[in-house]
């Protein structure tokens, strides 16, 4: 069975690690890092660009666990053995990666690390615009390995609206939220539709009920092939703190990024978020749940102590470059009533 190494977005092991298996049921995890696995699957490795939140991965040659480790020992214990290439035609170049940053090593390391691909491919070298490239990457939890790069995703926010949740994020947030196929489901701040998407495309639920104060928004959102004339979706124009279209004790989760404060002008943020809870508390069932995303990690902690809720996990990540939090509350209040 071949094995693969995956790059992901940070903090999202424990999801990555559920979701995998889930989606390509003959996969099997060897180990999991903070934004790496490495595993084998038997099935065809095209099958790896539809999971999401893969960024780069790589066909393994050879890898190493242990300390110590180090660019020449790892080039000289991969020429002493016959290697097959995923990707056999084309052009290649070798990079060397450590920490998760390029690094450069003596030129007769890398000299030979392309001789072994040219010896047992056919390949030909080209350092500046190859088709194909040949990692060596040594990890700082103590893992290693030598692999053809197969698929390459990069995520950048150029082609999305300041502010916009980017789409891979999103689907990680609904993966985390463990979703039934019976639950009710809100989203109250959903902006440019980014959860509300990744719901319908890739989780089963009963019904979803989408929301955002920005009429331009829900707008653009029901256009979208994905959101228009969905008949589990309900899809809005509604202030979150005044839920009135939806009953109470109705909901069984929220699942949002609600505004940071950062690209829009929300007041004091404590304020803002215990407003928003008590909206919630009214209609979320006794055993309803919500995720939520917040760069202001701080502030959010302090209003969930002060209402006495109970964080059930939280995980953290970086989001636009920010250091965000990803949190799983029940809202005790509800369930006491």
């Amino acid at each position: 069975m071949a094995e693969y190494v995956s790059s992901f977005i940070t903090g999202f092991q424990d999801v990555v690690k559920k979701d995998l298996v889930q989606r390509l049921p003959s996969c099997k995890i060897i180990s999991i890092y903070d934004g790496l696995v490495h595993y084998q699957y038997a099935g065809n490795s095209r099958d790896l660009e539809k999971i999401i939140y893969f960024n780069n991965t790589f066909f393994v040659l050879k890898t190493w666990k242990g300390k110590g480790l180090n660019f020449p020992s790892m080039v000289g214990a991969v020429s002493s053995e016959k290697k097959y290439y995923l990707i056999n035609k084309g052009t290649f170049r070798v990079r060397f990666s450590q920490e998760n940053q390029f690094a450069k090593v003596d030129k007769n390391i890398a000299r030979r690390a392309e001789e072994i691909v040219l010896q047992n491919s056919r390949l030909t070298l080209d350092r500046l615009s190859p088709t194909t490239e040949i990692w060596y990457s040594i990890r700082r939890e103590g893992f290693a390995f030598c692999g053809q790069l197969i698929t390459k995703r990069e995520f950048t926010e150029k082609n999305l609206n300041k502010g916009e949740l980017r789409p891979e994020i999103a689907y990680l947030i609904s993966s985390f939220a463990d979703i039934q196929k019976d639950d009710v489901i809100l989203e109250p701040f959903c902006g440019y539709g980014s959860i509300p998407v990744q719901l319908v495309k890739k989780f089963h639920f009963s019904k979803l009920y989408a929301s955002d104060i920005d009429n331009e928004k829900i707008s653009m959102n029901s256009q979208k092939k994905q959101l228009k004339d969905n008949p589990c979706l309900d899809l809005r124009q509604a202030d979150a703190f005044n839920l009135s279209h939806i009953e109470d004790k109705s909901i069984n989760l929220v699942i949002t990024d609600p505004p940071w404060g950062f690209y829009e002008d929300i007041g004091d943020v404590k304020t803002f978020y215990k407003k928003m809870f008590a909206s919630f508390e009214r209609i979320l069932k006794d055993e309803g749940r919500m995720v939520i995303l917040s760069a202001r990690k701080e502030e959010l902690d302090e209003v969930v102590s002060e209402l006495g809720y109970k964080i059930e996990a939280c995980l953290h990540t970086l989001v636009n470059g920010k250091k965000a939090g990803l949190y799983k509350i029940i809202c005790t209040n509800t369930l006491e009533s």
